[in-house]
């Protein structure tokens, strides 16, 4: 096998991704699939590029890990968390699209953590503590396990990345609402229905709205997403069934993940279906809650499909804002 060929490429994503959740698996943290997450986004095509991609996914996770901490053991309003929560988010992806470059990552992290931690607080009143640490320790592990397995064969950028690239102020301004009102809708409806199902859809809600807040140009996202997603979780619910059906414990469970992974792995590689293969594995991760006990077949369902409905909602709003240059 080439070195410059994808499938070389599939395999160091394919171990790194592998190990990643293996060790959080292992060392018994909370939500270990987050581990395996990093890897997908973090392997760049440049050297310098995975670097800063995982400095500032370390940072930004400290950082939204930190604030939702704050929010879930101080405030006890309702309506001051989702106030604080529409401002966080918001102020996430405008920082994301404001930067414009590779180094809009660590704000654009933020805001998706702040999700990640908050969310999950909220439904099962949690130990704000353990989701918060959880996250940011498969987060080290992830971008530390990409890193040895991606950094060797990765070749060096001949010029500099710009720090900023100007993509206009008012258009920041209104995807950073848009985002927190979209993100911040989602976590209203998980205070009036607290299920498993909810968390899902809210999750989707944040994480997409901040991602495609943060692109100036989203027009490839809003066509990918869905069908992206909707892959990502058949394949979550035929790997819950598949586990349910065999009656597989953790090994067995885990060495059935690896081979989910090893298809998203090829998927992510390939050079044509990469940014659709990250989001299907993202939101496969999501919905099968590799590592975690679970929920049962039919909430995993149940969730796969509102995080289904989440990016159809998302892509449709900013669908609605392109600027007439893109529409």
């Amino acid at each position: 096998m080439s070195r410059d060929h994808w499938t070389f490429r599939a395999l160091q994503l394919f171990l790194a991704a592998s190990v990643a959740l293996g060790v959080a698996w292992g060392l018994g943290i909370t939500n270990p699939f987050w581990a395996a997450m990093p890897v997908w986004v973090v392997s760049q095509s440049w050297r310098e590029d995975l670097v800063i991609r995982g400095v500032l996914r370390i940072l930004g996770t400290m950082l939204g890990a930190g604030l939702g901490l704050v929010m879930l053991a101080h405030v006890h309003d309702p309506v001051a968390l989702v106030a604080l929560y529409i401002l966080g988010v918001g102020a996430g992806t405008f920082a994301a699209f404001w930067i414009g470059t590779t180094y809009s990552y660590g704000a654009l992290m933020a805001a998706i953590t702040l999700g990640v931690v908050v969310l999950p607080g909220v439904a099962t009143a949690g130990d704000p503590w353990d989701l918060a640490l959880g996250r940011v320790w498969c987060t080290l592990i992830g971008v530390a396990s990409v890193t040895l397995f991606t950094f060797p064969f990765t070749p060096r950028r001949d010029e500099a990345q710009r720090l900023r690239l100007d993509h206009g102020l008012g258009r920041g301004l209104r995807h950073g609402a848009v985002a927190g009102m979209i993100a911040g809708g989602g976590l209203v409806l998980l205070l009036l229905i607290s299920q498993f199902w909810i968390v899902a859809g809210a999750l989707a809600l944040t994480v997409f709205a901040s991602i495609m807040g943060s692109m100036p140009d989203p027009r490839p996202l809003i066509r990918y997403l869905p069908p992206a997603a909707a892959l990502g979780v058949v394949a979550a619910v035929a790997y819950r069934g598949l586990g349910h059906w065999l009656g597989l414990g953790d090994p067995g469970l885990y060495l059935l993940g690896v081979g989910f992974i090893g298809a998203g792995a090829l998927l992510r590689a390939h050079p044509r279906l990469a940014p659709f293969g990250l989001d299907s594995n993202m939101c496969f991760l999501l919905t099968a809650e590799v590592g975690a006990i679970g929920h049962g077949l039919a909430q995993e369902a149940a969730g796969g499909l509102a995080l289904v409905c989440g990016t159809l909602l998302v892509t449709a709003v900013h669908r609605r804002l392109l600027p007439a240059h893109l529409a």
